[in-house]
């Protein structure tokens, strides 16, 4: 937490919004969370700043996951391969996956079956992820956490998850992720 979120700024971030909007629902989960990992808080005995102390989140769970694509790493191929790739295109990018974007029709049975459990603070799983170039997606998956933020129309397809800390992670991990890489946890 930085200096700004202690107790008292969080208390206040709270009040400040009406009963029943969704900002009022964040800061209260923003709140719950900090009161949940804060183990205590020690004085300086000579005027300097109070100390916040918080409990060690859970590990992360050990998670055997591939990808059902198949993903191309530039830096896997060999020189000779990598050459030819850049004669043919200068823009070749990093990695190239077999993943494709979904159709119009699978997009909208996806939203369709989201409608069910779709909703803020609904518990979710990370079921799959995208390649990425630093492999920040793939370490997302078997990661929980709740619907912080949904989108517009135009990215009616995606979310915002507000990940849950694991071990010394003290900020918070809001990601945006497709509906189609999360599945709801029972509560």
């Amino acid at each position: 937490m930085s200096k700004s979120h202690t107790w008292a700024a969080l208390r206040q971030d709270v009040e400040r919004f009406e009963v029943g909007t969704d900002a009022r629902w964040r800061a209260e989960y923003r709140q719950a969370q900090y009161e949940k990992r804060l183990a205590g808080i020690q004085p300086d005995l000579f005027g300097g700043p109070t100390l916040e102390h918080f409990f060690k989140c859970s590990t992360a769970p050990v998670m055997q996951w591939s990808p059902d694509y198949d993903v191309q790493r530039f830096h896997d191929l060999s020189p000779e391969e990598q050459t030819a790739l850049l004669a043919v295109d200068p823009q070749t990018p990093w990695a190239r996956t077999g993943r494709k974007a979904p159709s119009p029709a699978e997009r909208d049975a996806t939203i369709a079956g989201a409608r069910n459990w779709l909703r803020l603070g609904q518990r979710v799983r990370v079921k799959c992820a995208p390649p990425s170039i630093d492999g920040q997606s793939e370490r997302r998956v078997g990661r929980e956490g709740v619907i912080w933020r949904l989108c517009s129309a135009v990215f009616a397809d995606y979310v915002y998850v507000n990940l849950d800390p694991r071990g010394r992670e003290r900020s918070e991990k809001i990601a945006f992720i497709e509906l189609r890489d999360i599945e709801p946890i029972e509560d």
